[in-house]
């Protein structure tokens, strides 16, 4: 069972305002994909907000030119409906998820996700907090923070990390043994 992990970036506070995703996709211990994504949101949530401008860097005039989520989904939906999805406090990036399906009418089987601040709440409980930034310095692991590929890799490696000191690299047993939440986005 494969584990893509994606992290989005958003132009302003609506939920479908993506305007960056990064994704790692791992199997067994192995990454088999990674990739990141500019996006030109959808002209109805186009704008963006100095808030967002200032934690991410990211303005319109990086993505003018950049295809809109519906045109990019193609490339993203094979890794998507073959595995268990993750992200760092994926209530956020999954609903970002569930809006672009919305607002672009798009079609999709049921996915599953599960959660890094879950995985590292159980695993990490003495952390100051379980913010992705506070978990990557505590395990060593490099972060370009609220970019959206390095955010991903720092979710995947809190995973493969916790995954390397179980000696278990089975996702499904992972994810029992931890007694994690599978969630849906349906």
């Amino acid at each position: 069972m494969k584990l893509c992990v994606i992290d989005f970036e958003t132009a302003n506070q609506h939920s479908a305002s993506a305007c960056s995703i990064g994704l790692m996709v791992v199997e067994n211990g192995e990454v088999l994909h990674e990739a990141v994504y500019l996006i030109r949101p959808h002209v109805k949530v186009a704008y963006f907000s100095e808030k967002n401008i200032s934690i991410h860097g990211i303005r319109y005039d990086d993505v003018e030119y950049e295809k809109e989520f519906d045109a990019i989904y193609p490339e993203l939906r094979p890794w998507f409906e073959d595995s268990v999805l993750m992200a760092h406090n994926a209530a956020f990036d999954m609903g970002v998820l569930s809006s672009l399906f919305k607002l672009y009418q798009i079609e999709t089987k049921p996915l599953k996700y599960i959660d890094s601040l879950e995985i590292a709440r159980k695993v990490y409980p003495f952390l100051r907090n379980h913010k992705l930034k506070t978990v990557c310095e505590h395990l060593d692991i490099e972060l370009n923070h609220h970019e959206a590929l390095s955010d991903a890799k720092g979710s995947c490696l809190i995973a493969l990390n916790t995954m390397a000191m179980m000696d278990d690299f089975d996702l499904e047993s992972f994810i029992d043994r931890l007694n994690l939440r599978i969630n849906w986005i349906i």
